[in-house]
């Protein structure tokens, strides 16, 4: 009975979210979490080394750079890469950063292993323990039986079977009780069925054992002695980590995870080495523990850890290309954030496999002669890497001495564009509409819906464009780069602060009408905010766009829910492929927005005041 209502729900779900109808879609309210995140500098411990120190190449390094870098599709944000146990090179794309924590997405499994792995070594759980017993507070008598076969074991290696998935969680309040009163798709232990429910569950269970949340938990056991400061994960509804994802953490945070298992759960902590992770625990979660799945790649599954497709190589992954590397054969680890449009594997790994897998061919166990001159330009290059290309600054050449001599000669006032004259301090008006400042995947995957954008005002001056917009309740200026360097602030969405990156370019369409093109990089996410202005004598055209794609996100989201194994969700599948549906999709996933000025006069008291 409970598994229909659960479906009932869903099924009320995806028809608010065809209606558009955002701020209600969930039965509990929305609590601001996040905070405004400080930038962090230094690696926090780690030490730094040259390629060549670590036996390999600079140049080789940079290639490796260079082909993630024209591999477009990829979007990588920031890479750090280690060898030895030391830093030998890291660079971010811009307005990337490595100073900020990154939305890690499913690599936060990785962690909630850990943290089961920590807790059976201190003897406060078993792995074969029936999860039904663990929760008799929440009075589940009537279950399906294979409900009583779940053990800990199965939700680590993704064999519980269970139908309840993340999909369920943006309709239920209580997703323990939700999950003990779901049923399977199959026999506990028999198949392979990723679901993050089976990570939240084992954060539930380490709270239950500990008397503590993951984060509390951990912070003593594995973050201080790391050097982790300031973890920040999303909790469920009841306050409970998500535990499959929803957890922030900075790159060399990543990396630092990545070498601990690689020194098989040993860290120097104040010059003594101690054991934080059981090495058996090691051992057997980066293990095949389920057999290789089909797809691409095709890999096995540990304990909340994927095989990697290198020789004693595993990995820590999040979907859009949040990874950490482990290649034990190279005694190296590469981490790696990201937007990719692929949900969790990308070319990026076939980058990695190539010039740090089994057939790599510049890697040696002996330190090599230095090569300044391949260092230097490693270097510029890891100074000039961008993420949105189409916005980067042109080089510009400058003879030396002419620029000596102009120096005494007086320079032309720097003017806004041309373009910008006609919509300079300019307000606009907007009607009824889905676009939103946030992009749809980051207020799915956080529950945080915006009302959409009502108001616009525009501003310019040299080099600089501030954009004002009214979205919902919240008021946000960003100030974006005509230049092509970003400029970084903050924006709020109903009290959640994120950092972005924005720039912007101002031209003309093939109507001759002034376009400007906004480029808002959510630092902190992999996700990109584009926003198109069309202006044509006193109206405006925003169109949205983003990435990645919310496409691919919304086909993973029905890919849930087609998978469960629920009649009525089989059929809601069905429903939304219909012509009709699909084309009332296309407004709530690519939406538009129009205005009209509103008085200007009237607008400058107001923004003197």
């Amino acid at each position: 009975m409970m598994d229909i209502l659960s479906q009932m729900k869903t099924a009320d779900l995806v028809a608010k979210f065809v209606r558009g109808d955002m701020q209600r879609i969930t039965p509990y309210p929305f609590l601001p979490c996040k905070k405004k995140n400080e930038p962090r500098t230094g690696n926090q411990g780690l030490l730094p080394s040259t390629p060549e120190d670590e036996g390999i190449p600079s140049g080789y390094i940079e290639r490796f750079f260079t082909e993630l870098a024209s591999c477009g599709h990829i979007r990588v944000h920031s890479v750090l890469l280690m060898r030895h146990g030391k830093v030998i090179a890291q660079g971010s794309f811009k307005p990337y950063t490595t100073s900020y924590p990154h939305m890690m997405f499913s690599l936060a499994k990785s962690v909630t292993g850990m943290a089961v792995g920590i807790a059976q070594g201190e003897g406060l759980l078993s792995l074969d323990e029936k999860v039904i017993d663990l929760f008799p507070e929440k009075g589940i008598l009537l279950r399906s039986p294979r409900i009583n076969a779940i053990t800990i074991r199965h939700l680590l290696n993704m064999t519980s079977g269970i139908k309840f998935n993340e999909v369920g969680s943006f309709v239920e309040k209580d997703w323990v009780k939700a999950f003990l009163l779901s049923d399977c798709v199959f026999e506990p232990g028999t198949q392979f069925q990723y679901n993050s429910m089976n990570s939240y569950l084992l954060s539930a269970i380490v709270r239950k054992k500990t008397g503590m949340g993951l984060v509390e938990y951990l912070t003593p056991r594995l973050f201080e002695p790391l050097g982790i400061e300031n973890v920040y994960w999303e909790t469920c509804p009841l306050g409970i980590e998500k535990g499959g994802w929803g957890l922030y953490l900075h790159i060399a945070d990543m990396a630092k995870l990545g070498q601990l298992y690689l020194q098989r759960g040993c860290w120097n902590v104040g010059c003594e080495w101690k054991q934080l992770v059981p090495e058996e625990w090691v051992e057997e979660s980066t293990k095949v523990q389920t057999p290789p799945r089909d797809g691409k790649p095709p890999v096995g599954y540990g304990y909340q850890i994927w095989k990697f497709g290198v020789r004693d190589a595993y990995q820590f992954n999040g979907v859009f290309g949040q990874y950490v590397t482990v290649l034990p054969q190279h005694d190296m680890v590469v981490a790696m954030t990201g937007g990719s449009q692929n949900l969790f594997a990308d070319d990026s790994c076939e980058i990695i496999k190539k010039y740090f897998g089994d057939g790599a061919q510049e890697i040696y166990d002996h330190p090599l002669p230095k090569d300044i001159k391949a260092l230097r330009s490693l270097k510029s290059r890891l100074e000039n890497l961008y993420a949105v290309p189409e916005t980067a600054p042109k080089p510009q050449k400058t003879n030396r001495f002419a620029a000596f001599f102009l120096r005494f000669l007086p320079r032309k006032a720097e003017t806004i564009p041309l373009l910008a004259a006609g919509i300079n301090n300019r307000e606009y008006r907007l009607g009824n509409s889905h676009g939103t400042l946030m992009p749809l995947i980051l207020q799915c995957v956080t529950n945080n819906f915006a009302g959409g954008i009502i108001r616009v005002y525009f501003s310019f001056e040299p080099n600089l464009c501030r954009i004002t917009l009214y979205d919902g309740s919240d008021k946000n200026v960003i100030i974006a780069g005509l230049d092509g360097v970003p400029r970084r602030c903050d924006i709020t969405s109903n009290g959640d602060v994120y950092t972005v990156g924005a720039t912007a370019r101002l031209n003309t369409d093939e109507d001759g009408r002034t376009v400007l093109q906004l480029y808002l990089s959510f630092i902190e996410t992999p996700c990109l905010r584009v926003m198109k202005f069309i202006f044509y004598g006193e109206k405006l055209l925003i169109r949205f766009f983003e990435h990645p794609g919310v496409e691919a996100s919304a086909k993973m989201l029905f890919g849930l829910i087609g998978g469960s194994g629920n009649t009525i969700d089989k059929m809601l599948i069905d429903a939304l492929s219909k012509e009709r549906m699909a084309a009332r999709l296309e407004t709530i996933l690519k939406p538009r927005a129009k205005g009209t000025v509103y008085g200007e006069e009237s607008l400058r008291d107001r923004v003197s005041k």
